[in-house]
């Protein structure tokens, strides 16, 4: 955790919350936070100040209509600028999809644990904030997604996000919640299980192209094990509340995708078993 980050958090109306988002965020240590209530004067403060981070609530940018995002990432010197959105109701696939596109980085939901907030973090200092274009090439080239057309991957792009992380990083934990899926844009990731005798064993390495941790999602359980980056990696990132929705084509299609990664994977398991049985035999018959 980079405790060096300036954070800029805006919330106007709720004291309360101010309160307790900037002292969690001193009580992780970061020391170079402040605090803003008045939305109109957030341009000009991030044209004239430092800023990594920007946590911004949803009743802000409600009353803003987005206008606050939107003007964020259109101005040049900001676009890259890190946004986390806090928000206290569920938030639906469809304003989900709406955020991400309007440049959302990650989301916090309040109240929250620190483990919460040290994890929106992480997600959005890791979330890559170039425009579509700039990731489409790669995803175009991955057989994951060769099922869709290109205004499919666009649209896709626009609803999900696409992260790096470095070397050793743990993407998610066993016994976290199966809150997203990943598909590996760059790199290898290893998977690993914390077995009885306090020892871990490595299952699988996958690397550019294969997707993960989505059991987790479709079973709406928690995770069974560890994924770490073997090295600089890019992950792309879809949410479960969007896959959820089954409200376009794309959802479908991306289920359709598993069916074909389960049922492979099935076969290769089936292999496994079937040659382990044949060498059993052979070496009880020998």
């Amino acid at each position: 955790m980079d405790n060096s980050l300036s954070i800029l958090v805006v919330i106007q109306r709720d004291i309360a919350a101010m309160d307790i988002t900037k002292g969690a965020l001193r009580y992780l240590g970061y020391s170079a936070v402040i605090a803003l209530d008045d939305p109109k004067i957030v341009i000009s403060f991030l044209l004239r100040e430092k800023c990594d981070l920007i946590i911004i609530d949803y009743d802000t940018v409600g009353d803003s209509k987005s206008s606050l995002l939107k003007a964020i990432r259109s101005h040049k010197a900001l676009v890259n600028k890190r946004i986390v959105l806090l928000f206290k109701d569920d938030l639906d696939a469809v304003t989900l999809k709406q955020l991400y596109n309007d440049g959302v980085s990650s989301i916090l939901k309040f109240p929250f644990q620190m483990s919460d907030v040290e994890k929106a973090i992480a997600d959005a200092t890791r979330s890559e904030t170039s425009v579509v274009a700039d990731t489409f090439s790669k995803i175009r080239q991955l057989d994951f997604f060769s099922f869709m057309t290109d205004d499919d991957i666009v649209k896709l792009l626009r609803m999900s996000k696409v992260r790096r992380y470095k070397q050793g990083d743990i993407i998610f934990d066993e016994g976290q919640a199966g809150d997203r899926f990943y598909v590996i844009i760059d790199g290898a990731i290893s998977i690993y299980k914390q077995l009885e005798d306090g020892k871990t064993e490595r299952l699988a390495e996958l690397s550019q192209g294969e997707c993960f941790g989505e059991m987790a999602l479709l079973e709406d359980s928690t995770r069974s094990a560890r994924a770490v980056a073997n090295d600089d990696i890019m992950l792309f990132e879809l949410d479960k509340t969007i896959m959820d929705s089954y409200d376009d084509i794309i959802t479908l299609k991306l289920y359709k995708k598993f069916a074909y990664v389960f049922s492979e994977r099935l076969r290769r398991a089936d292999k496994k078993i079937r040659d382990l049985a044949l060498y059993t035999y052979k070496s009880t018959t020998n």
